[in-house]
């Protein structure tokens, strides 16, 4: 029996022996990993350690370009173009302007020191711009093949009030990247104020909301707004241009434009139709009621829902007949508005009404108005 247990054992034995060179074939693996580890650790390391020195030396260099616009800002000679002090620091920001690095530095902090200075200042340094040379990487980048090149350059020059490059960012109102056209937009509104509007007269693009929101914030800031006029633009091919248009001539109450606001009620797009009905409920034009209730069966769902949001604030007794027929509407919100409005305008039609319906809606609605007036 026992040489045979022992037979058994050896085959167990040698069927699972590895053999000798698949074990040196996995342990040249596992070296070549622990190396590889090793090198990686090294590597991360010094990456990290030429991160922090790289940030250590930009923060240094930051300080030293601040340190020396404010000493080339206050260096000025009465009736000297450049004094020798200003010479000295031109020559030195060339360096710097020269290093892609430094470039970027010495480009923001000048951006963030005009923010904090004002009058001369920002002139004197809107000149050294020019001077040491990044006027001319601007223009470069405006030449760039790559959409994001194009738009840093378009800021730079709209940070800086680069007028002259108007003719060249000119090409790129309808840019085929929203980025490049949002910078472009904006520099043309920022260093023009309401002449740089003129853009919108080649705009054949859209107009995102959000592009929508920053013009706007920029015409807030513009001082003067009665010199503002928008009628032109009411009349845009661009449907997006009139949108925008409407929502300045909310903002500012142009009510002047009235008449173009009524004929943009049959204009053959529905969000312009629906911009034009919210504006003239803004200004609670009455006129406005008399056309959309005679083209009532035409208008989508949305457009009956806004023009019950303008009878709400135009309508008289003299719609009542208009209103009534709206009572018992299928769509929960014009069931409202018709009911609520009717109630102000002519309270004995109302009551008149039936006040048990099959329509629980209804009911709802005129058990929530009888209460809430008190009925």
């Amino acid at each position: 029996i026992m040489p045979s247990l022992v037979g058994s054992e050896m085959c167990i034995r040698d069927r699972f022996m590895i053999p000798p060179l698949v074990e040196s074939v996995i342990w040249a693996i596992v070296v070549i990993l622990v190396v590889i580890i090793i090198i990686l650790v090294i590597y991360l390391k010094i990456l990290r350690n030429n991160i922090r020195i790289t940030v250590r030396r930009n923060i240094n260099y930051r300080k030293t370009v601040e340190e020396n616009l404010i000493k080339f800002l206050y260096s000025e000679d009465e009736g000297i173009l450049l004094s020798n002090e200003q010479k000295k620091l031109i020559k030195k920001f060339k360096r710097g302007v020269s290093s892609r690095r430094k470039r970027k530095i010495i480009s923001d902090t000048f951006f963030v020191l005009s923010q904090e200075i004002s009058g001369k200042m920002i002139l004197t340094m809107h000149k050294l711009y020019e001077e040491i040379g990044l006027l001319k990487y601007t223009t470069k980048k405006l030449k760039s093949k790559k959409w994001n090149i194009i738009a840093i350059g378009i800021r730079d020059a709209r940070r800086f009030n680069i007028e002259r490059l108007k003719d060249v960012i000119v090409d790129f109102i309808n840019h085929p990247r929203e980025e490049v056209r949002r910078e472009t937009h904006l520099y043309f509104l920022e260093l023009f104020g309401y002449e740089g509007l003129s853009f919108l007269d080649d705009l054949k693009v859209p107009l995102s909301e959000w592009d929508q929101i920053q013009l706007l914030g920029e015409i807030q800031k513009i001082e003067n707004h009665l010199i503002l006029d928008v009628s032109k633009w009411l009349t845009s091919d661009n449907d997006y241009v009139i949108i925008f248009i409407l929502n300045i001539v909310k903002m500012f109450n142009r009510l002047e434009t009235k008449e173009i606001l009524l004929t943009l009620l049959h204009h053959k797009n529905v969000n312009v139709r629906l911009k034009a009905i919210e504006t003239l409920t803004h200004f609670e034009v009455a006129e406005s009621k008399y056309i959309l209730k005679s083209k009532f069966a035409e208008l989508t769902l949305r457009e009956k829902v806004a023009s019950f949001d303008l009878l709400a604030k135009v309508a008289s007794i003299e719609d009542s007949t208009f209103i009534i027929n709206y009572t018992t509407d299928e769509n929960f919100e014009i069931k409202h508005k018709s009911l609520s409005i009717l109630k102000r305008v002519d309270k004995n039609l109302y009551d008149k009404l039936e006040k048990k319906s099959e329509d629980e809606d209804y009911n709802k609605i005129i058990n929530f108005l009888d209460y809430s007036y008190g009925f």
